[in-house]
């Protein structure tokens, strides 16, 4: 029998929604989610004031994690090094433990962000223990 590419995408899609619903280990979205855990944890990847490439020609620095009441709130500046100018640039940061385990993420937003510019950020991920995160990850999502 054969299936045509939409029949497969549109019964894998629901699948993998519930698997990620219902999964009970964060271990297999560590593998999954991020470039975090390829590399060695820093001993201190937090408020480091050089910039640190994100890729896509963007760079992050000075990332800070502080506890909020709704889990932990992560901080920092991003620098535009990319050709032109962007309305609306969304990025995903995402947190982990000592032993690379995922614990959270969240997405945010920098609005007219100008090539060349460095630009505060400010995200919230929920459900996470300040005390748990150990390192992060910040990506563009283009």
């Amino acid at each position: 029998m054969h299936h045509s590419w939409d029949t497969l995408y549109v019964t894998a899609i629901p699948i993998l929604v519930l698997g990620l619903l219902f999964g009970e280990s964060h271990q297999a979205l560590a593998r999954h989610e991020g470039a975090a855990c390829e590399f060695p944890v820093p001993e201190d990847p937090f408020g480091q004031k050089e910039f640190t490439d994100i890729g896509h020609r963007f760079l992050a620095r000075d990332v800070r994690i502080a506890p909020h009441p709704q889990g932990v709130m992560v901080a920092g500046e991003i620098h535009n090094d990319r050709q032109g100018f962007f309305t609306f640039a969304l990025f995903k940061v995402q947190l982990f433990n000592a032993k690379c385990t995922y614990l959270g993420a969240n997405n945010f937003a920098i609005d007219s962000f100008e090539l060349g510019t460095t630009r505060p950020f400010r995200v919230i991920v929920p459900r996470v223990q300040h005390g748990d995160v150990a390192t992060y990850h910040i990506e563009f999502l283009p």
